[in-house]
């Protein structure tokens, strides 16, 4: 009887215990609460020396490729951070301190036998870039786990060769930044995958069995947690570090664990894929993995697939087309631009296209909003991204295909009027388009793109669509459980103007083109920065094809303040207007809370919709 007591009883606790999680996590912050450290307003460009050297990084060639960047205006474009990447260390010492090799950095030598990378750090200051090194968060490093038999690997005895910061972090860290005077830092995730029992890490080369923390692709053997907790401690400590906010923090768990999800609570940017190769379908998986993702992203806050592959493979300079398409889907989705290829090999045609001023200020807009898929239809996309000018946009329009095809888009999608003329600039040929009412379109190669800068009329008089403002927006709670290792994937994901899975917003029968999809139990914040008086929306469950179970309520809050909120709403009721004044409040908080969760404690919350939501 006692047995069948405790049974009964367990998941009623854990049911409790979730609800309790759950009512804890939507209850209102009052705050914009992403990482806000730092010095990432736009996203980070640079160069990273991986895939160009990977462990045969050394002084020289990168002094060469710091030569190119400024002698060629790429330093003039933007791009200033140099960072170093793996296989620059080469050992811990007996006094736990990382020891350089100096074979490869003869700059770090030092009179008394150490070791310091600050006069490489100085000497790049002194030009007028910022330094950025590669560690990983675990005991070992990515090249430990597949670059064993390059020469450059950690030497010595076991504990020697663990140079990660796991159980060194505050003194790792220190020497980093203030030792050092490095200003922006990688931090990989290969000690917590790849040095399990059995691994060829362990068996081949000698290293410490370690407990894996991420079991790549897969959700229920990875403990998402504790790999939060781990980079978490690291953006804790780099703040601590640099009270003058002059640093990066790059987290690089390739879209493992959530970090989607939470990269922008701890850090300024954050992996959401496997590194990119030199190839057509892996540049469009990288793609995929962030395209869909444009509310995560913001000032201080960026999706990164990875550094540009452009001079390498699929891209080299013989693939001018693919090299412009790639560079264009980076530069609307405000991803980082790392440079990655050998840049003293670079022909003028990849050095003119890597300094285009025009698409360079698309990705740098001071906005930071992610483009937004608006179009996908076969082999076409057409993204757009609202900039900073009102009634501005950056559009690419492009082919994924290997045969022709037919891209468009419309003033509707543009958030524009249709009775007024759009006015459209090439971003590639610098060149005006005639003035234009309809459409636009255009036939694009396989592979090709178009990348415009359109200025129009607003749709709305007055306002601003919250779709439009994705900067401003951060995802506290996303309503679903756990996360997806489909990285591509939507997956549950919150979206603009569509549902999670990409239908339209309809509610009771009626579509709405403009809003954010997400699932109940969520709650989204949005700097107003009192810059607004009235928030405005129709909110309602989401027609699906399956009736769901529970009813919801929708909550509108000011600086933690109540400001409105609905009855429980059910799936056939229609949309409910809400008008909310909101002057002088600079954190709105919209929460969708499951009314009864024990309705849906079995299946999936329902997905809701602000529709129409919009900042007056």
């Amino acid at each position: 009887m006692k047995r069948l007591l405790l049974a009964t009883l367990l998941p009623l606790l854990a049911l409790s215990a979730a609800a309790t999680e759950r009512d804890d996590a939507l209850q209102p912050s009052g705050r914009f609460s992403v990482y806000g450290h730092g010095a990432a307003a736009t996203p980070p460009m640079g160069f990273n020396p991986w895939n160009a050297f990977r462990t045969e990084v050394d002084q020289a060639r990168i002094e060469s490729v710091i030569d190119t960047i400024q002698q060629r205006g790429l330093q003039q474009a933007g791009y200033r951070y140099i960072n170093i990447d793996d296989g620059w260390w080469l050992k811990r010492g007996a006094d736990g301190k990382i020891e350089i090799r100096t074979a490869m950095f003869p700059i770090a030598k030092q009179a008394n036998g150490d070791t310091s990378f600050r006069a490489w750090t100085d000497a790049l200051h002194a030009r007028g870039f910022k330094a950025g090194l590669y560690t990983d968060v675990g005991r070992n490093a990515c090249s430990q786990a597949f670059d064993r038999h390059s020469p450059n690997l950690p030497v010595g005895n076991v504990a020697q060769r663990e140079i990660g910061l796991q159980g060194f972090e505050a003194s790792d860290l220190k020497t980093m930044f203030q030792d050092w005077g490095f200003d922006y830092l990688k931090v990989d995730a290969c000690g917590l995958a790849d040095f399990g029992a059995g691994s060829e890490p362990v068996v081949e080369s000698g290293h410490r069995v370690l407990r894996p923390l991420i079991v790549r692709d897969d959700a229920q053997r990875t403990d998402a947690d504790a790999v939060e907790t781990q980079y978490a401690r690291v953006g804790r400590l780099l703040a601590d570090l640099n009270p003058d906010n002059d640093y990066v923090l790059a987290i690089c768990p390739w879209g493992q664990a959530g970090v989607r999800n939470w990269g922008g609570d701890h850090g300024h940017l954050w992996r959401t894929s496997p590194d990119i190769e030199p190839t057509w379908a892996s540049m469009l998986h990288n793609f995929d993995s962030a395209s869909r993702r444009e509310l995560y992203a913001g000032p201080g806050r960026w999706n990164d697939p990875d550094m540009l592959a452009i001079g390498l493979g699929d891209f080299d300079a013989k693939h001018l087309t693919e090299a412009r398409t790639h560079f264009s889907l980076w530069a609307i989705l405000s991803a980082p631009l790392l440079m990655g290829f050998d840049l003293t090999r670079a022909p003028a045609s990849l050095i003119e296209l890597l300094r285009n001023p025009e698409v360079i200020a698309v990705n740098q807009d001071p906005a930071g909003n992610q483009g937004r898929l608006v179009v996908e239809t076969g082999q076409v996309q057409v993204l757009v991204k609202p900039l900073s000018t009102r009634g501005a946009k950056a559009v690419v329009l492009f082919n994924r295909g290997d045969t022709p095809a037919t891209a468009q888009v419309d003033a509707a999608q543009l958030k524009l009027r249709a009775d007024a003329p759009l006015q459209a600039r090439d971003l590639w040929q610098h060149r005006d388009l005639p003035a234009h009412a309809g459409p636009l379109r255009f036939a694009l190669a396989p592979h090709a793109s178009m990348m415009l800068r359109v200025q129009g009329t607003p749709a709305l008089a007055e306002g601003e669509p919250l779709s439009d403002m994705t900067g401003r927006i951060h995802v506290a709670v996303d309503g679903v459980q756990g996360y997806s290792t489909d990285l591509a994937g939507i997956a549950g994901t919150p979206r603009t103007d569509v549902a999670p899975d990409g239908s339209p917003l309809r509610i009771a029968g009626t579509t709405y083109r403009d809003g954010i999809g997400i699932h109940a139990d969520s709650r989204l914040e949005v700097r107003a920065g009192g810059d607004f008086s009235r928030f405005t929306t129709q909110v309602g469950l989401q027609d699906t094809a399956k009736p769901v179970a529970g009813d919801v309520v929708f909550r509108v809050y000011g600086d933690g303040q109540l400001l409105h909120e609905t009855t429980p709403l059910h799936q056939s009721d229609a949309a409910t207007q809400l008008t909310v004044p909101v002057a002088g409040v600079q954190v709105i908080e919209l929460v969708a809370a499951v009314a009864d969760t024990s309705a849906v404690a079995k299946t999936p919350t329902p997905v809701v919709a602000w529709a129409n939501a919009i900042l007056q």
